[in-house]
């Protein structure tokens, strides 16, 4: 069984226990971000109660994993094309001409 941290957060005012695979640090750093997001939609938004707060805050979170995914995705068909022109041309030689950084280093 994997043993799991506990690890005790502020966030909005509020002190969470969370028990996790991840490291105190991580749940620390994921915990001041999340905190941090609903302090920029309070200041934005300063009349609405805390349940809006937190749950725009979960639709503004939600819209950056979802935008950073479908970067992560095209960056992956960017990549995969890459590589596919580069097993096209594996018997193609670099010409002479090529600075290598390599060689820099080893003067």
């Amino acid at each position: 069984m994997v043993q799991k941290n506990i690890t005790v957060v502020k966030i909005a005012g509020r002190e969470y226990t969370i028990r996790s695979v991840e490291s105190q640090e991580y749940i620390h750093r994921v915990a001041i971000y999340v905190n941090n997001k609903i302090e920029e939609v309070e200041k934005r938004q300063p009349n609405l109660s805390t349940h809006m707060v937190v749950m725009l805050t979960a639709i503004n979170l939600a819209d950056e994993v979802l935008k950073l995914k479908d970067k992560v995705e095209k960056l992956q068909r960017e990549l995969s094309a890459v590589h596919s022109l580069l097993d096209e041309d594996d018997d193609v030689s670099v010409p002479s001409n090529v600075y290598d950084v390599s060689r820099r280093a080893q003067r």
